[in-house]
Parts: C-alpha cells; structure tokens; sequence
C-alpha cells in the first residue's frame, strides 16, 4: 500500500524521502493561481537555523564592570603605545630642528644624483664624436733626409710636439681647406691627407704663419664635411672639451678633458703665444687636430704640450686666432699684423702704483728705432701702457695680443703713464716686419 507524505498545514510542507534514504522537504508556494515554485530544504539547515535564532533571543547583554575592564585595557594599550611611540616622533622633531638643513642638502644631492643620466652622459660623447669625426684628417709628411742634426735647435723645439712625419687637421671648409700646424708640415716635399672614409689625396700649401704656428692646406676631394667653428671668447673655464686626432697614427682618437684656463703664455721654441690650456691628454700625432666643446664646434688647434710627453697640462691656439690667420692666409698667403715698435716688460710692483692708486698695464723697456709707431707717436722708455682704443691692458702679454690683432695702418689711442700723469697719444700702427715674423 503507498505511503503518503506527511504534510504540514502550516507551512504547506511535505515530507519526502529520497532514495539514499535522507529526508527533505518540500514546500510549494502559490504565485498564481496556475503558477508554483517547489524548494527543497535539507532538514538538518533548518533545524541549525531555528538555534540559531533561540540563542539571539537567549544571549544576555555584558555586565557593566565586563564593560568597565573592556575600557581600562583599551585605555592601557593606547598608553603603552604611546609610551613607545612618542619618543620617536620627538626625536624626528628634534633632527628637524638641528639637522634641517644637512638633511636638506643631502636630499637635494640625493634627488639631483637621480636625475644624472649616466647613459645620455655617454651618449652625449658619442654624439660629438660623430659630429667631429668626419672632419679630422691624418696628415703625413715626407722631408728631406739630413744628415747631421742640429742639437741645439732640437733642444730649442723639445717643448714642441714631436710630430716629424704625421699630424692631425680639420676641414673647414667644404671647398677642401684644411687647417693645422706649421710644424707638422715644414720642410715637407710631399704632403698626403688621409680623410675619415679612408681616402688618401695629396695636400699643397696655401699659406703658413710662424708667429701662430698656423698653416692652411689645400685638398681635391668631393664630399666634405667642414667642422663649424666657435667662439673660444666665449669658452669659460671648467668647461668640458674634446680632442679628436691621430696620435701615433690611430685616427680618429678621441680624449675628453676639462678647459683648464685661458690667455696662457707658453715658451714654445723661441715664441711666446696665447694659448688654452687643457688637461686634454695630447700625444704626438694630436698636433694641428681641433679641440671642441660639448656642441662639436673648433674653440682650438691642439699644438703644444710641457715637456717631450704628455704630462696633464696641453695646450691649443683659440680658434678665433686661428680664424683671424686662417682667412688672411686664404686671401693673400701671408698674415699683416700691428707693429707698434717697443722692448716690453712686465710692471713691478713699485711701479704699478701711482696716485694712490694701482695701474695694470706693460712697461715700455725700449723703442725699436727711431721711426717705429711708438717714437713717432711720442712714447717713451719708461711709460706704463695702461689702455689702447680705452680698453684696459692687464699685462705685457695682453699688449701683445691687442696689438697683433689690430689692422696694420689703422690708428689706435694709447693711454700711458708717465711720471704719475695719465696722456693719451695717437698712434699709427704699421705691418709688423716680416723678420720678426720668422723669429
């Protein structure tokens, strides 16, 4: 006979067994009059359930002292926490006040380090070298073969770089003008360019300067790439420089160095020169290479170092003299410069003051003859050139510089020191004598 469900009027439940034996329920629920949903609830879930709520409704409230030994053991751990930690805060604090600015300036160091990109560092070295690089050509030389050396002249020059058979250039000019140094191709019976692509052409003489130990090259050569000058006025010392060169006949040698200072007076054979001085290391071969700043540009012609090797101290013809010859000697082969006719020394210390003041300037030791500039113009053994055109003269040196670079024939105003009265004198400079030139 079949067992109906126990059914529960209330809750429109019924039981049924399934067949693993386990009870369940079913509960049918009317949504509409032709429309009902069925849920099968296990009955252990609804007797858990119904504890559930009995223990809710049986669970009592804490004692008011639970309550109070609740609030002395919040109130003790946040005093023990700040027993432990205030004193740290104080202290931070305190090194904000005594330590600020040390603390400051390490973070600043710090955060400025980060910022260093040692990689665009490098890559900005690469760069100049790809921008000078192609400009620089290797120079060799044939001479004469001599028998008998003199000594006495190689002892002269030793300060010289060494550079008999091979030196360095720069294009500067597309039509295939090269400039270097006079000594790297003196006496030589054939001169060959090597460029930067490996092409080797023959090289003739424009025109040379002693004074400058300057000398301008011609070569026949398509394809050039000329280097662009700048301005070693404007170079300040500190600044990072490059020279590119062949030295011992590596081409295209790159050292990187520092511009140590400026308006040197170097004895190199028996000249005195304006020189920029470098810790660029220079070795023979370097001779009548560029020296270059960080845009690529000529501030220099590498041409002479302290002693017969390189020993940190290197030094270069600025670029605006090297210009200055190098446009003269393209258009007429030589170089006229100022002469003004006068023997100069450095002024001592007693000399340099008068009127209660200290006077810069270059003492007049001598004239030259009696129809130089200076005795025509009326100066005198013993004056104290303090300005030419009122620009102020710091010293022998810079006398010479002044004058050398002003146009032969020009008129200049010259303002001396004599007997502690300040005179202004015109004078006419004629061409320096070639003699002196060679000297």
């Amino acid at each position: 006979m079949r067992r109906s469900p126990d059914v529960d009027p209330i809750l429109n439940v019924r039981r049924i067994d399934s067949p693993s034996g386990h009870s369940t329920t079913e509960m049918q629920t009317t949504v509409s009059s032709t429309t009902s949903i069925t849920k099968r609830v296990p009955l252990a879930a609804a007797d858990d359930r119904r504890s559930e709520k009995r223990a809710t409704r049986t669970a009592r409230r804490p004692e008011p002292l639970v309550q109070s030994l609740m609030l002395l053991l919040t109130m003790g751990f946040m005093l023990a926490a700040a027993r432990y930690a205030v004193p740290p805060i104080v202290e931070e604090i305190r090194y904000s006040w005594y330590r600020g600015e040390l603390r400051a300036e390490y973070e600043s160091g710090t955060e400025g380090l980060k910022n260093v990109s040692l990689d665009a560092l490098s890559e900005a070295y690469q760069m100049v070298t790809s921008a000078v690089g192609p400009s620089v050509v290797h120079i060799e030389v044939k001479r004469r073969a001599v028998a008998n050396h003199d000594q006495v002249a190689q002892l002269l020059s030793a300060q010289m770089m060494p550079s008999a058979d091979q030196g360095s250039g720069a294009i500067v000019d597309e039509a295939g003008f090269v400039i270097t140094n006079r000594h790297v191709i003196a006496d030589g019976e054939e001169i060959s360019v090597t460029l930067s692509d490996g092409r080797q052409v023959a090289a003739t003489i424009v025109g040379t300067d002693a004074l400058t130990d300057l000398a301008v090259l011609k070569i026949d050569a398509p394809g050039l790439m000329p280097i662009k000058w700048g301005d070693s006025d404007r170079c300040r010392v500190g600044s990072p420089v490059w020279a590119v060169g062949s030295p011992f006949g590596f081409d295209r040698s790159v050292t990187f160095g520092i511009l140590s200072g400026k308006h040197r007076m170097v004895r190199a054979s028996t000249r005195y020169q304006d020189f920029m001085q470098s810790d660029v290391a220079v070795n023979p071969g370097n001779s009548g290479g560029p020296l270059v700043d960080a845009r690529g540009k000529l501030i220099g012609i590498n041409t002479a170092i302290v002693g017969d090797t390189y020993q940190g101290v290197s030094f270069s013809i600025p670029s605006n003299v090297a210009k200055k010859v190098y446009q003269q000697l393209l258009a007429s082969g030589s170089v006229q410069r100022g002469w003004l006719g006068v023997s100069l020394a450095e002024v001592s210390d007693e000399q340099l003051v008068g009127d209660n003041h200290r006077i810069r300037g270059a003492l007049v030791s001598g004239l030259a003859n009696r129809d130089s500039p200076a005795a025509v113009a009326g100066v005198l053994p013993g004056d104290v050139i303090v300005k030419v055109d009122g620009n102020a003269i710091h010293d022998m040196g810079h006398l010479m510089r002044v004058v050398g670079n002003a146009i032969a024939g020009s008129t200049v105003k010259m303002t001396i020191r004599r007997d502690g009265a300040t005179l202004d004198l015109p004078v006419r400079l004629k061409a320096r004598p070639q003699e002196l030139n060679l000297r």
